[in-house]
């Protein structure tokens, strides 16, 4: 690989990982209950208003930014959340999008945690552990799996006959997927068709994760995702993919702190000495609460 990570094609370095997680819908299913202390970042919503302007088509267009969920709930007020939900954001509001004066509110991202947020974090662990070697469980789908992975391409309407229009959208379907398997490293993409890959919580059931190998001080520079042959496409909305799961390597079976976002959640946990979780709960970058590992996941 190119960039700062490697792929680690021994999966058993982390198959302790494995076998410490619980098979239940708790913290402690995502991140083993063997720190001291645990927190909980709640990923940023995302607030869409109008704007004046227009694209080609003459559709609105829209401004994001990300929002708290404390910010959330003060637009939308109290919600009553689902009976059976499948994420945090669901279990507090009920409903994924709300439609807002000018706009709209949209959940969180899930499945990853997001790139500026992961920058935040590795600082953080940066000066509160200092730079170790790392290992990085990366689930193989979204993007890294493309066998998989559907590729839409549009071709518009400029007087082209039946044929050619059909000719011209294979070509670009074409063009597209080329693209997105040069944007997957060769090394990921050979872990993934020998199945060396680690299942978290478990073996089989989509939930296969390539091991990479890297230092903690690579993640506190975003421009780290350009380069690491995760699925990084300038022109896609949601652009490369993060760690499922960091941690350090040493001591084995028993590191200072985990870091971990579950495929479903809209959330990453955080497990450490009291004293990181402190921080944690306190830096101003993070929307973040205590849990305990054996607390439900949303």
């Amino acid at each position: 690989m190119a960039g700062p990570l490697r792929v680690e094609h021994d999966v058993e370095v982390a198959r302790w990982v494995q076998e410490a997680l619980r098979d239940d819908f708790s913290v402690s299913a995502v991140v083993p209950p063997i720190l001291q202390a645990y927190a909980r970042i709640l990923h940023p919503a995302t607030l869409d208003v109008t704007t004046d302007e227009t694209d080609a088509w003459g559709n609105q267009r829209f401004e994001s930014r990300e929002i708290t969920w404390a910010e959330a709930a003060e637009l939308i007020g109290d919600r009553a959340g689902r009976s059976q939900p499948y994420t945090a954001w669901l279990a507090r509001f009920g409903e994924q999008q709300f439609e807002m004066p000018g706009g709209w509110l949209n959940e969180p991202h899930q499945g990853d945690i997001p790139l500026s947020l992961l920058t935040e974090v590795a600082a953080l662990l940066l000066d509160e552990h200092g730079d170790a070697d790392v290992l990085a469980a990366v689930w193989e789908g979204s993007g890294l799996d493309t066998t998989s992975t559907g590729v839409f391409a549009w071709s518009p309407d400029d007087g082209m006959t039946a044929a050619q229009r059909k000719l011209r959208l294979a070509e670009l379907q074409s063009a597209a997927y080329a693209a997105q398997l040069a944007s997957v490293d060769p090394d990921v993409r050979l872990a993934m068709e020998r199945q060396e890959v680690l299942g978290l919580p478990r073996e089989h059931g989509g939930r296969g994760h390539v091991l990479l190998h890297g230092r903690l001080s690579a993640f506190t520079d975003p421009a780290w995702e350009r380069a690491a042959g995760l699925g990084w496409r300038e022109d896609w909305p949601h652009p490369g993919r993060t760690p499922n799961l960091l941690w350090p390597t040493e001591p084995h079976a028993s590191p200072a702190w985990m870091v971990a976002t579950d495929l479903d959640l809209d959330t990453t946990l955080i497990g450490g000495s009291a004293r990181l979780i402190g921080r944690v709960l306190a830096h101003p970058s993070f929307e973040a609460e205590r849990v305990l590992p054996t607390d439900p996941l949303v």
